[in-house]
């Protein structure tokens, strides 16, 4: 009976050991934009679009980095302005991964696309 125990003790402790594994990329960013301004100029959108393809590029290639490993990525996106506000992003890219160039395409567009509606949406000050 104790061995019994012990065994399923142990098969629990491995699958949840292994299930904790998954770890998550943190990736931050230093910014001087607004994370939602009412002021709407063309340097404000240049700038975010330019931080967003920042962000989206460098997904890409942590992903492409990680094409052997077969889990799921999780990535934690904090944004911080200078005046002290953080605005944190959770991203989820479920394997497998994009490999052709059309798949990469529609991935990083995707991306962009989450990103950019976040960014514009939230308001942490």
């Amino acid at each position: 009976m104790n061995r019994f125990v012990l065994l399923i003790a142990l098969g629990l402790f491995s699958f949840f050991s292994s299930w904790a594994q998954n770890e998550t990329v943190v990736l931050n960013y230093v910014s001087e934009l607004t994370f939602q301004t009412s002021n709407d100029s063309e340097y404000y959108h240049l700038e975010s679009s330019l931080l967003l393809r920042k962000i989206t590029k460098d997904i890409l290639e942590f992903v492409e980095a990680e094409k052997m490993n077969k889990k799921d990525l999780k990535f934690t996106v904090t944004l911080k302005n200078n005046r002290g506000a953080a605005l944190p992003i959770q991203y989820l890219v479920k394997s497998p991964f994009p490999n052709s160039s059309d798949s990469k395409t529609l991935f990083s567009e995707r991306t962009y696309n989450w990103f950019n509606r976040t960014f514009r949406s939230e308001i942490p000050y």
